[in-house]
């Protein structure tokens, strides 16, 4: 039954999908923003109170607030310390601040940890009106060449506010044709996926600057068909509060790839970013 989909109604189901995900309550335009906390008594942008590290061996952060700050966390009333849980299965995990605004714990490696704060009524959110797409295309399913990477080989990947760029293990190549030319992108973990971070000849003028993404389940390797009608925006093509990744100097391809998400776009129809 779904062999008889129009796939180009499928692709633009999948963008409003994708449209009303954005807009959820951790949607992109939802983060206000996000501070590793190593020190204690820190201020974090956005969010109530002063917040310590936890001791070693303990997943999560501290807050020290008065009553009237209006912390919530696990159903009470902050009014002294608490501490708020890595774990998001944890009844202690989300913290309720005043007007609708929530925090959360994030963290790269289990060592360091950041509090990110959300609000799905942020100034972003009341801007964010959809996601320009380009029109579903055949042209842009391509055929590919996907082969693990064991050798060591790393890419430097530089962030919007950390300029200097951080060594990243590559875990595969991806090997492709577009204009008649063999196209290369390596793709870095993201949770289970490969991720391709790229961009391409429309970057900065007909798609966001920063690129976007293709990302695939990390056991596909061999002959795979890869859909750039998908490609995906990055959070921060939504919101200047995200710190996203820029693609490494190898996956700067050259080609357009007129394919894929294009723009977060504002109620008056003009790109966010």
């Amino acid at each position: 039954m779904t062999d008889n989909i129009d796939p180009r109604a499928k692709h633009r189901e999948h963008m409003q999908q994708r449209t009303e995900a954005v807009r959820g309550k951790r949607g992109p335009v939802s983060f206000v923003w996000g501070n590793h906390v190593e020190t204690a008594g820190q201020r974090v942008p956005g969010a109530p109170g002063l917040w310590s590290p936890l001791p070693e061996g303990e997943a999560g952060l501290r807050v020290e607030a008065g009553a009237s700050d209006g912390i919530v966390i696990g159903g009470r009333t902050v009014d002294g310390s608490a501490k708020l849980m890595a774990d998001p299965k944890h009844p202690d995990s989300v913290a309720y601040f005043p007007n609708g605004t929530e925090g959360c714990i994030f963290t790269y490696d289990s060592k360091r940890y950041a509090l990110q704060v959300w609000n799905p009524r942020s100034v972003w959110a009341q801007q964010f009106s959809h996601i320009e797409a380009y029109d579903w295309s055949p042209d842009w399913i391509v055929k590919a060449h996907i082969e693990p990477v064991t050798n060591g080989k790393v890419v430097g990947v530089a962030h919007h506010r950390n300029p200097i760029p951080v060594d990243r293990p590559v875990i595969a190549k991806m090997t492709f044709n577009a204009e008649d030319g063999a196209q290369i992108l390596y793709a870095t973990r993201y949770q289970d996926k490969l991720n391709f971070h790229f961009t391409d000849g429309t970057s900065g003028h007909a798609t966001y600057g920063s690129g976007r993404t293709v990302r695939i389940p990390a056991e596909q390797t061999g002959n795979v068909t890869i859909d750039f009608n998908y490609a995906t925006l990055l959070p921060c093509s939504f919101s200047r509060a995200w710190n996203c990744p820029i693609p490494p100097m190898e996956n700067r391809l050259r080609v357009p790839i007129p394919a894929g998400e294009r723009f977060a776009v504002d109620r008056d129809g003009v790109p966010m970013l």
